[in-house]
């Protein structure tokens, strides 16, 4: 006979005996929590890393993320998430990555200021030369990281092409 059903954080009582818990307290993750805090913690540092969680449904990987999601807050860090349906007659796995990727550029806009967010498109520009026009394509949303991103394109190509045509050599025939 329950005394009380209430299982909000609260005691449960079955036959005389309680069992106490906390609400928000993750249970048997201790290892997976490690894991992700010790990646953290080497992204952190300059080093690149992805972690991808799976398991069966109910497994708690969500509430896993959930309760790392807030340090890395803190830590002014940035939390991807992503739920791929196994199930899902459409197999288009790059779709996926790149939806995740595009959602990246609106968390980066909402917690970058101005200067840091030319910085990161300046960068970008840099790594990807002429395919940055492509990324654009690809990602939408890293046109909200910088309002100026058309201007800030058409001038790196100019200056590409420039440097193309000064480059170049010339055939005698």
């Amino acid at each position: 006979n329950n005394n009380n059903n209430n299982n909000n954080g609260k005691a449960v009582e079955n036959n005389s005996s309680s069992l106490l818990f906390r609400k928000h307290k993750l249970y048997g993750r201790e290892n997976e929590v490690s894991q992700i805090t010790d990646a953290f913690c080497r992204v952190s540092s300059g080093k690149s890393e992805a972690f991808f969680i799976g398991g069966f449904s109910g497994s708690g990987k969500s509430r896993l993320v959930n309760s790392l999601t807030a340090r890395v807050d803190m830590a002014e860090g940035y939390v991807l998430t992503h739920k791929f349906d196994q199930m899902s007659k459409e197999v288009r796995p790059l779709l996926e990555v790149i939806s995740v990727f595009n959602d990246l550029c609106l968390l980066i806009k909402e917690k970058s200021c101005t200067r840091d967010l030319e910085a990161t498109v300046q960068k970008l520009m840099v790594v990807f030369g002429n395919d940055f026009s492509v990324l654009a394509r690809l990602l939408p949303n890293i046109q909200t990281i910088s309002p100026r991103l058309d201007q800030l394109l058409t001038d790196y190509n100019k200056a590409a092409k420039k440097k193309g045509s000064s480059s170049g050599s010339s055939a005698a025939s």
